[in-house]
């Protein structure tokens, strides 16, 4: 069998050193991201913790270790080209060089330490912690990314290589169906405690087990529990400094800048951005009149959010809760979320004192209450969410200054609440409603999470995705998925560009990043319907400058010239067309 070139083997390092650097930055940045939620709580127990954005870190290398070893599961069977990518990965971990027949014996230490890592510890922050679950998609392309590269370095894929590759998308599934969705969200705050004293527990396991000496003699290091067979931890070059969760050193301008900022980059939801920004803008005139001591009002900050699953409520209320930690309306600024498990307990007597454990734990913060409709029975017989709510009422009036709650749900469930309660609606100051996305929409929130992977999309696979989400949204009824539509489409289109390259012989940087026709497949849409419709054709409605114009779809992606200005534009995406009998054309 003749080798694969050199060129190849290069253009191979390089990608799988690429891939390596976007896992890191992935756990690192989600590390921020469960800090600036949840990092409060890690409070002062653990005086030796690294920060949360540190232990996440250590946490990526034992996630590429498993890969590597979940591919190349057999020290002796790897080839020469994987041991080249194991010394890329052996690189990023250590930070140094390992050569010669260091190398050999490196590799197989690293297989056989990550044998007793389990995927479901070293993903359990994405499929667990609210903030990170969104990013899943996103952590199981990096790996597919991965194990493509590792099984195709050497020119052939075979049906072992694809094996391995189908068990590792088996073992992803695994692990985020055994996750229990309300870990953070709507337990106790003990258990988010919990979530982050785990955190630090794995970091340090994988920090303190086997260093960079290994690779001379390659002994593996019992775990927790002792014995041979322990689990084995992996060890950095370099010992970073450990203290206390850092705070943030963000100036209140700077935190308020970042909040507007996120705000700006939601797809879509103008109205709700509307909204924000009006009270964003009149607290922030109340603040300045107080500091020259004039008189001020402060209206009910307490708010209701209505709308279908999946059109960004929970991501809308973090920010809300950002702004009103910059402004200084709230102390801390965080946000806790819950729902009617959360408030209700089983036996008469205990729910007065859960809401108020679980409003404790939100003081100074936002509380969100997700579909809290259910606190509330038109048959009044349930006495113990009719306790819950007096319970959050008095709450709601008497730390009004420290508290704001949320409440959220359907449309006519939360309307119907809200005026079948005075008291709830004597308190809830603002009502925002959130639409289900537009086929665009839901479109450029694909684009976004693939960008986020460095995914590409050409003009035929964008024609096929405004297809499909056009025929589920004309379709939809009130438990449509919205942006999470998008998220599940993304993470089916790249597990079918996985199986269509699982057996190219030259895997390229282009088709490791580029979503074909055939690839795309839209959640809840046949891909043989969505095919056939893809073959019609069609148009669309895009805009340069405000100015509408409608052209053919076979320009999505490409560059346009305005019938009005005369100049170029990029028409990314646009509204689909309807052509009417009378040969009038309408927007769906």
């Amino acid at each position: 069998m003749s080798r694969p070139s050199d060129d190849r083997i290069i253009e191979s390092i390089r990608l799988y050193r690429e891939t390596l650097a976007e896992t890191q930055a992935l756990y690192i940045e989600g590390g921020k991201l469960v800090r600036g939620s949840y990092g409060w709580l890690g409070g002062g127990d653990d005086p030796d913790a690294a920060s949360l954005a540190e232990q996440m870190n250590e946490l990526h290398q034992g996630f590429l270790m498993k890969v590597f070893a979940t591919v190349v599961p057999d020290a002796s069977a790897k080839n020469l080209e994987q041991r080249q990518l194991g010394r890329v990965l052996l690189e990023h971990i250590w930070g140094k060089s390992v050569l010669g027949s260091q190398l050999h014996e490196a590799v197989d230490w690293l297989i056989n330490a990550a044998d007793d890592f389990q995927w479901s510890d070293l993903v359990r922050p994405f499929a667990e912690l609210p903030e990170l679950r969104g990013h899943w998609g996103e952590l199981e392309t990096l790996a597919m990314r991965m194990a493509t590269l590792l099984t195709s370095v050497d020119g052939t894929v075979s049906a072992s290589d694809n094996e391995r590759i189908e068990s590792m998308k088996q073992q992803f599934d695994l692990a985020r169906g055994r996750a229990p969705e309300t870990l953070v969200s709507e337990t106790d705050t003990s258990n988010a405690r919990d979530a982050l004293r785990w955190l630090r527990e794995e970091a340090k396991r994988l920090r303190e087990g086997v260093g960079p000496t290994a690779a001379e003699k390659p002994t593996p290091v019992a775990g927790p529990g002792g014995g041979a067979g322990g689990r084995v931890g992996v060890a950095k070059p370099v010992e970073r400094s450990s203290g206390d969760p850092p705070i943030d050193e963000r100036t209140p301008e700077q935190r308020l800048a970042d909040a507007k900022a996120k705000l700006d980059s939601l797809i879509g939801l103008e109205n709700i951005k509307d909204q924000i920004t009006t009270l964003t803008n009149f607290l922030a005139m109340e603040r300045r009149r107080k500091e020259l001591d004039l008189p001020t009002s402060r209206p009910s900050l307490h708010m209701a959010f209505v709308g279908n699953p999946g059109t960004g409520k929970t991501t809308v209320a973090r920010i809300i809760a950002e702004i009103y930690g910059a402004l200084g309306i709230l102390e801390k600024g965080h946000l806790v979320e819950t729902d009617r498990s959360g408030l209700v307990a089983e036996y008469a007597g205990q729910t007065g004192p859960k809401t108020n454990t679980k409003i404790d734990e939100a003081l100074d913060g936002v509380l969100f209450i997700d579909e809290a409709y259910t606190l509330i029975d038109e048959s009044g017989q349930d006495q113990y969410g009719r306790e819950a709510i007096q319970t959050l009422l008095k709450r709601m009036e008497d730390q009004r200054d420290r508290l704001v709650v949320i409440l959220a749900g359907y449309p006519v469930e939360m309307r119907q609440m809200i005026r079948s309660n005075p008291g709830l609606s004597s308190r809830v100051g603002t009502t925002m409603q959130f639409s289900d996305y537009s086929p665009e929409a839901l479109c450029r929130i694909f684009e976004l999470l693939a960008k986020k992977s460095k995914y590409t999309l050409p003009t035929e696979s964008r024609r096929r995705l405004l297809r499909g989400f056009t025929y589920l949204y004309a379709s939809r009824d009130r438990h449509f998925g919205n942006g999470r539509t998008s998220r599940n489409s993304l993470e089916r289109s790249v597990r079918r560009l996985a199986n269509r390259i699982a057996t190219a012989e030259d895997v390229t940087r282009e088709l490791l990043t580029t979503l074909q026709p055939e690839d795309i497949e839209v959640a809840g849409v046949d891909p043989m319907h969505l095919k056939a419709m893809a073959a019609e054709p069609g148009k669309v409605r895009v805009e340069c400058k405000g100015i509408p114009q409608v052209i053919d779809d076979q320009c999505l992606g490409t560059e346009v010239k305005c019938e009005a200005c005369g100049e170029m534009f990029l028409a990314d995406w646009g509204e689909p067309v309807l052509e009417l009998p009378a040969g009038e054309e309408e927007a769906l």
